[in-house]
């Protein structure tokens, strides 16, 4: 069972992807929990502090979803997994909220955004070391310059041609860079099982 401030987090998140974090007020969150200000500022100072709890929330929750998703894959279906989710966050997240976030609440906007990217960083650090230790990857690999690389490219790329789905449908944009970078660090052993598995991976 969640507790006081669990729940007045998950409703504010709510909120806040529905409406944006400037259109939602503290007296928003209380009419929906049907709590008093009281209550509310016994657990958080400003709606500052809120807004913070709110993002770290969000991303607490989806590093429990990314521990299910890739557990007990190897190295190649788990990166497929990755590019497929950092595309799929790009297409789903509120504008609204990260335009509020930067635009009101600048000093949180900064500290999580270095945390998406160093959270990208590690995650393909990660990876590459495990792909390597499988054999499914090039030992030859520069892994902290390559995942620094990929932690800005990816992310930076799938949001620029998210802007013309039009012209770069998303199953086009998947493939692309599944290609592009198995193709720039995989071994023989991983290219061919690529060839004989990748339709497999949902």
């Amino acid at each position: 069972m969640e507790t006081q401030q669990e729940l007045i987090v998950s409703t504010a998140s709510h909120l806040f992807e529905q409406f944006g974090i400037r259109s939602v007020s503290i007296d928003n969150v209380c009419t929906e929990l049907r709590i008093s200000k009281k209550t509310f500022y016994t657990y958080f100072q400003q709606k500052e502090d809120l807004v913070d709890a709110v993002l770290t929330y969000q991303r607490n929750s989806n590093f429990e979803r990314y521990d299910k998703l890739f557990k007990n894959k190897n190295a190649i279906d788990s990166l497929i997994l990755i590019i497929k989710e950092i595309k799929k966050n790009v297409e789903q997240e509120s504008h609204r909220i990260w335009y509020d976030l930067a635009k009101y609440y600048p000093r949180i906007s900064e500290k999580f955004e270095m945390q998406k990217r160093e959270t990208i960083r590690a995650g393909f650090e990660l990876n590459l070391r495990q792909g390597i230790k499988e054999g499914y990857y090039r030992e030859d690999l520069d892994v902290e310059l390559l995942s620094f690389f990929h932690s800005i490219q990816l992310k930076n790329s799938f949001e620029t041609m998210n802007q013309d789905l039009k012209k770069f449908s998303r199953k086009r944009l998947i493939d692309f860079s599944v290609d592009m970078m198995i193709h720039l660090i995989a071994n023989e052993k991983g290219l061919k099982y690529m060839e004989e598995n990748y339709n497999k991976v949902d």
